[in-house]
């Protein structure tokens, strides 16, 4: 750890303890979630009643020790079948998804996970998409879906069904003893007892009395045995014992999301990870790249068309698209990756670019131009009103807009090179009358 740290956990004034093992696995990307309700729509902060309780009162029930799939099934025999059930469940999905407030709520846990890109594989008993909104992650749904397996993106295991197909959905007590067969038997299970035993295992969203959390940790035991590694429960249930079957874990008492809030602080200290003013830099530069792209078009219709113009505007075109390229692998985390950025630019700057240089191909090297000072945004912190939204061959990328308007307006050739290819290969764009400017799609 770095001595310049100033952040919560290299301080240890935290109400928790922060585990050493669980550092050193993101940082190897060693680390799998297990994640229950308590992060996502099963809790109070979301609806008055969880689904259990809404169940249990619609019922009458009288047995308050009553697990959550005979409660279910008991529905479900009472209402001739499962489908009442599924709609209930749709119903509250719909619901959160209705309202941004209970949406951003309920996704809160997710969307802080997401920052972490080495966080590769979660395992999930909530049948929500938010880790695949959120996150990014591969649904593994069905043995099918192990055909994505190889794909390189994060993954999440949903070994109880998923919204995305409602008949996937494990409630009942009859689909989790399926369920569980499957998981002893079947391809999901095995791939992930190898996980388990070769990953550090935090869970997450469990509390002690939660059926999920015992069943699952009942067949772990019951198939890993004495393999079957320490692991780590988040939880601000104070009911934990000392050990559950026998297997020993460390129970840090808070909510998922303060943790990773936590880890991500000291994470950001040590420069691991980009800050959060990041997305503040980037909307910033796309708000006003979208009023710079309207001053250029507006003057290339109204007052004058020129090859400058066009060099311009395709270079502006790679700022929007590198833009959009960081919004997207924020979901990954990627864009919180200062070395993937980096490493981003550099194939840019020393393959691509030197290889349209080398051809002269200067409509590519604009665009390249812009899609480089694009992925660059994230360390332009302290300059950012110096960002640079134009682009004229011979003085390359232009944060002086009266100087990049002054060369439009005059006609300033400033690249005789570039002009003569612009002249040639803008021809259709250049006459008098024409209503078309070129724009750059995001290929190369």
């Amino acid at each position: 750890m770095s001595n310049n740290c100033k952040c919560a956990y290299c301080k240890n004034d935290l109400p928790f303890e922060i585990p050493e093992e669980i550092i050193q696995s993101l940082l190897n990307q060693q680390l799998v979630l297990f994640a229950g309700a308590g992060i996502s729509t099963e809790t109070k902060d979301i609806f008055k009643e969880t689904l259990f309780e809404e169940v249990f009162l619609d019922l009458n029930e009288k047995d308050d020790n009553i697990s959550f799939p005979d409660l279910m099934s008991k529905f479900c025999r009472l209402n001739n079948g499962k489908q009442k059930l599924l709609e209930k469940i749709k119903k509250r999905f719909d619901y959160t998804h209705q309202f941004s407030e209970l949406y951003s709520e309920a996704s809160k846990f997710h969307n802080e996970v997401s920052k972490f890109w080495m966080i590769e594989n979660i395992i999930t008993t909530n049948w929500d998409d938010h880790f695949e909104k959120e996150c990014n992650a591969i649904p593994i749904v069905t043995a099918e879906d192990f055909a994505f397996y190889n794909i390189k993106q994060r993954k999440v295991f949903k070994i109880h069904g998923s919204i995305s197909n409602y008949g996937s959905i494990i409630a009942t007590k009859e689909d989790y003893e399926k369920c569980y067969e499957s998981l002893s038997t079947g391809l999901i299970g095995a791939n992930l007892k190898t996980l388990l035993a070769t990953k550090t295992i935090l869970f997450v969203g469990y509390s002690f009395r939660d059926f999920d959390f015992i069943k699952v940790i009942e067949l772990l035991k019951k198939e890993m045995g004495d393999v079957f590694p320490h692991f780590y429960i988040i939880s601000l249930d104070d009911n934990f014992p000392d050990s559950i079957n026998g297997l020993k874990f460390t129970h840090i008492k808070t909510s998922g999301t303060f943790f990773f809030e936590n880890i991500r602080e000291h994470f950001i200290n040590e420069q691991l990870i980009l800050p959060d003013e990041l997305f503040k830099t980037i909307h910033h530069v796309k708000y006003s790249l979208i009023k710079a792209q309207s001053e250029l078009h507006e003057f290339y219709f109204e007052k004058q068309k020129n090859c400058s113009v066009l060099f311009s505007s395709i270079y502006q075109d790679g700022i929007s698209h590198a833009i959009d390229y960081l919004m997207f692998k924020s979901k990954t985390g990627e864009s919180y990756n200062p070395l993937f950025i980096l490493d981003q630019i550099k194939i840019y700057e020393n393959d691509i670019k030197k290889r349209f240089s080398k051809s002269k191909n200067y409509m590519e090297i604009a665009y390249v131009n812009g899609y480089i000072n694009g992925l660059a945004i994230p360390f332009f912190f302290d300059e950012i009103e110096d960002f640079p939204y134009h682009f004229i061959f011979g003085l390359d990328a232009v944060s002086d807009k009266e100087l990049a308007f002054e060369t439009f307006k005059k006609d300033i050739i400033r690249h005789k090179s570039s002009e003569k290819y612009g002249r040639q290969y803008f021809k259709e764009y250049l006459k008098d009358g024409s209503d078309m400017i070129l724009r750059h799609r995001p290929f190369l």
